[in-house]
């Protein structure tokens, strides 16, 4: 079954088009915002024309057959419709309402008459009870949610999801990274998570993907997927929910699902090299992490501050999650007390306030630790919010343009680490992005970050 109609169509019907503020009109007013260069045939018996576009009674007046049909109908109303676009020659599909395998034997029943037209036609079908696929690369989207600005979306991080409205959430934020592509994947009548993580690993775009999993439909073929990404170096990072029984009895409700022994899931993951995290912080810090021009060669992190009340949170932190943060040798501390002052600890978080003149002390322990054998990782520890009541702007970026100057030269991956995630100056943040400098946020999710990326770069 091939899934390019899915990622790549050059035509879309609209099954439920309409000029009133439903999917069917939101559909249509977001293809045309993100520039899609194909065609579009919005299908209703009840317009002449939606947003200025002729409208077709049905799918066998298409005056061709779709790449793809989305189907914005409820779901009593679907099978007809689905019917009739399948004999017209529909290549592949979406279906957004609920009312399927989640919901008991009438719905299983519904499913699997559409997954068997699926099936004999060879229709590559995205749901049932999804909200649909984004790709801002070719310009094309069968997402549900409404596209208001496309500026800033396109980027080479992949999200495959059983949630839409998680998707929905990190599609709020382009800040640190965009998107290769979004999929939603919904009950997965036909097309699994590893038939889609199959494809995405392929696409040149994506460079790292992101996942909500609540079961595995298909997992030695998930299993090989895994190691594939593995063997081409991109990362997959996976949430997985289903520790508990409640949340485990909320899948089958939701998705349809089999939520799996979640034990058994995150042995598979370990194994297959993915990278398990436990929410959608810790996702997207890892996703945030992955955006620097260097992998990192280890794991030992180097971290400055220019507090030392925060290196010694981050050594408490280091010490309960296996972080490594290798002491200054007596001789590296010496030097560097030389230049700065009197250094707490042992040196690492190094604490750069020294003797108060942060702005000349920071080229000199961003030297330091470029030069420092024992460290791989340089993380630069500072708050850059937007509209902060004290911090002087071009103050916050003399120090970004020091430590971006500094990433440059070095082969050494570097991060801007804020101590609080999510809150983050987008005018600083965009300075490092040119300069491939990336931005994570919480000492614990942002270091935590960073080293589960060193660990899957060995």
């Amino acid at each position: 079954m091939r899934l390019d109609p899915l990622f790549r169509p050059e035509s879309i019907a609209v099954i439920g088009a309409s000029d009133k503020p439903t999917p069917g009109r939101r559909i249509i007013a977001s293809l045309e915002r993100i520039g899609f260069a194909g065609r579009i045939f919005p299908v209703n018996p009840n317009y002449p024309s939606v947003l200025n576009r002729p409208c077709y009674a049905s799918p066998a007046e298409l005056p061709e057959a779709p790449d793809i049909a989305v189907f914005c109908l409820g779901h009593e109303r679907v099978f007809s419709a689905f019917e009739a676009a399948a004999k017209r020659g529909m290549k592949a599909a979406v279906i957004y309402d609920g009312g399927f395998a989640e919901q008991g034997a009438e719905g299983r029943a519904l499913q699997a008459r559409i997954a068997a037209i699926c099936v004999e036609a060879g229709i590559a079908l995205c749901g049932p009870n999804c909200m649909g696929i984004l790709n801002p690369h070719h310009k094309s989207t069968t997402y549900l949610q409404e596209l208001r600005e496309p500026a800033g979306l396109a980027g080479n991080v992949a999200i495959l999801s059983h949630s839409g409205g998680l998707c929905v959430g990190l599609l709020t934020d382009t800040r640190r990274f965009g998107f290769s592509h979004i999929v939603s994947s919904g009950n997965e009548a036909t097309v699994s998570a590893a038939a889609f993580l199959e494809y995405l690993l392929e696409d040149p775009h994506t460079a790292i993907v992101g996942g909500f999993i609540e079961a595995i439909r298909e997992p030695e073929r998930f299993a090989a997927a895994l190691d594939r990404a593995a063997a081409l170096g991109k990362p997959v990072v996976m949430v997985k929910v289903g520790r508990h029984e409640r949340t485990r009895r909320a899948i089958t409700t939701h998705t349809g699902g089999d939520a799996n022994d979640p034990t058994a899931v995150s042995a598979l993951l370990r194994a297959h090299g993915a990278i398990e995290v436990a929410d959608i912080v810790e996702l997207a810090e890892t996703l945030a992490a992955f955006q620097t021009a260097q992998r990192p060669a280890g794991r030992r992190l180097a971290v400055i501050t220019s507090s030392g009340g925060l290196a010694e949170l981050i050594l408490d932190i280091a010490a309960e999650t296996g972080i490594e943060l290798p002491p200054l040798s007596p001789a590296q501390k010496a030097e560097i007390e030389a230049e700065i002052g009197f250094v707490t600890g042992d040196g690492n978080p190094l604490d750069a306030w020294g003797s108060g003149t942060f702005a000349a002390n920071l080229p000199l322990a961003l030297k330091l630790f470029d030069a420092s054998p024992a460290h791989d990782v340089i993380a630069f520890v500072r708050d850059n919010f937007d509209d902060q009541p004290f911090d002087a702007p071009e103050t916050a970026r003399s120090y970004i343009d020091t430590f971006a100057a500094a990433a440059r030269r070095s082969a050494k991956p570097h991060y801007l680490l804020t101590t609080r995630p999510g809150v983050m100056d987008r005018a600083l943040v965009g300075v490092l992005r040119e300069h491939g400098v990336a931005a994570v946020g919480g000492l614990r999710e942002g270091l935590m970050a960073i080293d589960r990326l060193a660990r899957n770069a060995k």
